[in-house]
């Protein structure tokens, strides 16, 4: 169901925040950054993700001990190819689809078996699913109904996957409204946020097609609505982000996941541990690679 974000609760209890940001193939890298929050004993009071970040999210919610089988299921997806470039099936998914180019069958299949009870209000831990409303234009916030619905909802790139219909709204990629959703945290009442972007820096790009120029097209609009987001929202509670910086070859591409966990799993320890005051307290900002770089 679609959350009013209008006011900020006046009631302060603490309340630590994980937010996910979006990311295509790259959505492995927020696996060792949250197996190591896992290890250090941290267990936040709420998630929310947006687009991959909302698998990964739904995965924590619901296993908040352990997130072995996680990393499992982004390496099943190592030779696949969520789109292909043959022509004649592209034009036939048209004409039989109509919305979108391909289906997300084998990814909600994927996910089915890593799901007990498919209701988001079941999970150990509250989880908050970034969409973005058709009829709207604007951000849609789910935090109860069918948990792969609204997943595959967030994931919903517009014109690759099809819109998802939650309630009496058809949903798409929650990237598409909101980046780095701190706005959804804050609203839930966080006194204290962390946040894996995997946004990444601007660096030398050359087209590799139609579907990877129009998926790098997004990721700079999302980018841009990130910074927006936290120069809005990262002053207002005490906020750690992390950013990699690491990305896959292609947007729709998971050949290299393997080596992106094994970069992943040496960086997030040093990173982690760098945003840990002397007192064990977390220190806000804004981590790049494994140097801090600004302060929100």
């Amino acid at each position: 169901m679609p959350l009013a974000q209008q006011s900020v609760p006046l009631a302060r209890e603490p309340r630590l925040a994980l937010v996910l940001s979006g990311g295509g193939a790259s959505g492995i890298v927020q696996v060792p950054f949250i197996e190591e929050l896992i290890r250090k004993g941290v267990r936040p009071d709420l998630i929310v993700g947006s687009s991959v970040g909302a698998v990964n999210g739904a995965f924590l919610a619901l296993h908040p001990n352990s997130i072995d089988g996680l990393a499992d299921l982004w390496m099943e997806l190592r030779s696949t190819r969520l789109w292909h470039r043959n022509l004649l099936r592209i034009g036939r998914n048209l004409l039989t689809r109509g919305t979108s180019l391909y289906s997300n069958r084998f990814l909600r299949n994927l996910f089915r078996p890593h799901v007990a009870i498919d209701e988001i209000s079941a999970t150990e831990i509250p989880l908050f699913v970034v969409t973005t409303s058709l009829s709207s234009g604007r951000k849609h916030v789910v935090s109860s109904g069918e948990l792969l619905a609204s997943v595959m909802a967030s994931i919903a790139v517009p014109g690759l996957f099809p819109p998802v219909r939650l309630e009496d709204d058809w949903c798409v990629d929650g990237g598409l409204s909101s980046g780095l959703d701190l706005e959804t945290a804050l609203f839930q009442g966080a006194t204290q946020t962390l946040a894996v972007d995997l946004g990444v820096q601007p660096s030398p790009y050359r087209p590799r097609g139609l579907v990877d120029l129009l998926m790098r097209s997004m990721e700079i609009a999302v980018q841009e609505r990130t910074k927006a987001e936290i120069d809005q929202f990262g002053s207002e509670v005490p906020t750690v982000i992390w950013r990699p910086g690491l990305r896959a070859a292609s947007f729709g591409s998971f050949h290299d996941v393997a080596d992106l966990y094994a970069a992943a799993k040496d960086m997030a320890p040093v990173m982690i541990e760098q945003a840990l005051g002397p007192d064990g307290k977390w220190m806000p900002g804004i981590y790049e690679g494994v140097v801090p770089v600004a302060k929100v």
